[in-house]
């Protein structure tokens, strides 16, 4: 008899510890998946557009203009050609050098960054224009409401210096856009 209240006190032991594990278990994989679902705003956007902006952190990639240059913590390759003033990366979308994102951190002389500039190539122009639209979706939901020049948008932003420029490069042999966060009297605006 003692034997077998042994052996159902040991079998309740580990029913309840086994219980315990499950529901914990359960709650970090709920918080998991609302942290990730919450987080992102950028899910519902192509993978193109996810790769170019990282996060909605930020301006950029987690980056705004009066950060810290030496703290920009790019996950992506240094650009073959060094930035002369400030930090430039190149996020390729595929493996055929043709799809590809120019990014480049100018540094002020107080070493903060002082403008963003994404130049993205693509080799469809279909692409392009649908990137287009992504970019002008998001960026009047964020800033609200641009003004549309040719080929162009900016935005001023909240904070009264900074504007925003998306604009199609495109050409006929290269098709591509232009993405500028920089001071408002900045020549790169223009």
């Amino acid at each position: 008899m003692k034997k077998n209240n042994l052996y159902f006190l040991i079998f309740f032991v580990l029913l309840v510890a086994c219980q315990e594990k499950k529901e914990s278990t359960q709650t970090e994989t709920s918080s998991l998946a609302s942290t990730s679902v919450g987080s992102s705003a950028l899910e519902n956007y192509s993978t193109i557009f996810q790769a170019i902006l990282k996060t909605d952190a930020g301006m950029a990639r987690g980056v705004k203009i009066g950060d810290n240059i030496d703290t920009i913590n790019e996950t992506t390759l240094p650009s073959e050609t060094p930035a002369e003033n400030g930090k430039s990366f190149t996020e390729y979308f595929d493996d055929t050098d043709l799809n590809f994102a120019d990014i480049l951190y100018v540094k002020s002389p107080e070493n903060k960054v002082e403008a963003i500039t994404i130049d993205v190539y693509i080799e469809r122009q279909t692409a392009v224009d649908s990137l287009m639209n992504e970019f002008k979706g998001y960026f009047e939901t964020k800033y609200g409401k641009g003004v549309e020049k040719e080929k162009a948008i900016i935005w001023q932003l909240a904070d009264g210096k900074n504007s925003l420029l998306l604009q199609n490069e495109s050409t006929e042999k290269d098709p591509g856009l232009k993405i500028v966060f920089a001071n408002k009297a900045d020549k790169i605006l223009q």
